[in-house]
């Protein structure tokens, strides 16, 4: 080889910044819903202490020893409860306002970054002209959460590979609400590794956004159906 000849050498391919954005959205969610979860498994025992150790401090109001000996277990509990209060707080995720937004639009814009299709539905507007169709949603989350929904249906975890199968999304608007309805679509139905925590997570977290906007998630094997109410003219 030349001295001169230079070596050739592969670039990576650019990431897509979208995607990216929408990937972190995604850990963030589930860092903050694993959080969630794991202390709420622990305050339950914790309470159980407390309690059983207070109750005990009573019952031997004049045996010194044993009260501060109760004392530091309380302490203790005390120290673990603030632990897990700064944890939870650690990975806050998607708790900032609601806002009024065009749910049809943003989803429709995500499921296209995925390789997907939104499907028009007779009399509806397309998306982009769904102004009457705004729901109040905190937008950090509600993203997170329509990627979640992507991956329950087997987009990017199904065991043939990510370009398997296209997501597929259908909306409706009716008189007070929203559905957006995800599916997936190919060959065969996706190979869902339904055994995965992270899943459960996922289902988990897209199930908490859906309450605590006001709507409903209903997830089957291969579709996942979210009902909101509408904005009213007030919000």
């Amino acid at each position: 080889m030349s001295s001169t000849q230079a070596l050739s050498v592969p670039t990576a391919s650019p990431l897509d910044p979208e995607r990216e954005r929408l990937a972190d959205l995604e850990r963030r969610s589930l860092l903050a819903e694993q959080a969630r979860q794991q202390a709420h498994r622990l305050r339950t025992p914790l309470s159980v202490v407390n309690l059983i150790s207070e109750t005990l401090q009573l019952e031997l109001f004049g045996d010194r020893t044993h009260r501060e000996r109760l004392q530091r277990l309380l302490a203790a509990a005390s120290t673990l409860s603030t632990g897990l209060s700064d944890l939870v707080r650690s990975m806050r995720f998607g708790d900032g306002p609601a806002q009024r937004l065009d749910a049809t639009t943003l989803a429709a814009r995500i499921v296209r970054i995925y390789g997907g299709r939104v499907v028009s539905i007779e009399g509806q507007a397309a998306p982009g002209e769904c102004r009457g169709l705004e729901v109040q949603v905190e937008r950090d989350s509600f993203e997170a959460a329509l990627v979640h929904r992507l991956r329950l249906i087997g987009i990017g975890t199904d065991c043939n590979g990510v370009c398997a199968h296209q997501p597929v999304l259908e909306y409706r608007g009716g008189a007070a609400s929203l559905t957006l309805h995800l599916r997936a679509e190919g060959r065969q139905p996706p190979e869902i590794p339904v055994e995965r925590a992270d899943l459960q997570l996922m289902a988990s977290a897209a199930e908490r956004v859906a309450r605590e906007s006001g709507g409903t998630l209903t997830l089957t094997e291969n579709s996942a159906t979210l009902e909101l109410p509408l904005a009213s003219l007030d919000d």
